[in-house]
């Protein structure tokens, strides 16, 4: 059996001000840094045979805190970054709103539809594809044990979205995972199973 815990990077600067989030990076708050000691705290007794990072410095130095000193292997990995938003990368929300208005709300409304790779965006059927390539690495590489992987709250609601078989034009209506949320799947070879999800009860 193979168990796979999930996290989001700690709270950053642009989560605060609704700055879009993708390649680029936003530093790390106070509580978000604070978050990430708790979650550490929760996972300090728990056995991780490997640690999966994204190679932005908001999941890495997530995935640094948490690790703690503990000797175990950090796997930093492009694989595991945010979806590209292109040229929106780093704008605030409410100026793509007024810019791009049918645009954004094919974004959260109808992502199946969304096309913005003209501008540097990813489409939600390539990150699809990368996500199912990076979860596909995961259970490649560890037929057994626990891992935790650090990425960010797209990545891994699509994650979600495929292990439980739901279309790209559902992903968003799931829960947006918290900064450090926890989440564990087990897989016993052929089938995952969520045991729980975004869950924060180390940060309250």
């Amino acid at each position: 059996m193979l168990t796979i815990y999930l996290t989001r990077h700690g709270q950053t600067e642009w989560n605060v001000l609704q700055r879009m989030q993708g390649w680029g990076n936003g530093e790390l708050t106070e509580l978000g840094i604070a978050d990430a000691k708790k979650l550490s705290s929760r996972l300090k007794d728990t056995h991780l045979d490997k640690i999966y990072s994204s190679t932005s410095k908001r999941a890495y130095l997530t995935a640094e805190i948490i690790k703690n000193g503990r000797n175990i292997p950090l796997i930093k990995d492009d694989v595991f970054r945010e979806m590209c938003f292109g040229d929106w990368d780093g704008q605030f929300r409410n100026d793509i709103i007024a810019n791009y208005p049918d645009d954004f709300h094919a974004f959260w409304e109808t992502p199946h539809n969304f096309d913005r790779s003209n501008f540097g965006c990813e489409t939600f059927a390539q990150l699809k594809e990368r996500v199912q390539k990076a979860l596909q690495m995961i259970v490649e590489q560890n037929k057994e044990g626990t891992v935790l992987v650090v990425a960010h709250s797209i990545f891994l609601r699509m994650l979600l979205a495929i292990i439980k078989h739901m279309p790209i034009s559902d992903i968003f209506k799931q829960n947006a995972p918290a900064n450090t949320s926890l989440t564990k799947v087990l897989y016993d070879g052929q089938n995952f199973i969520i045991e729980y999800e975004s869950d924060m009860s180390h940060a309250n």
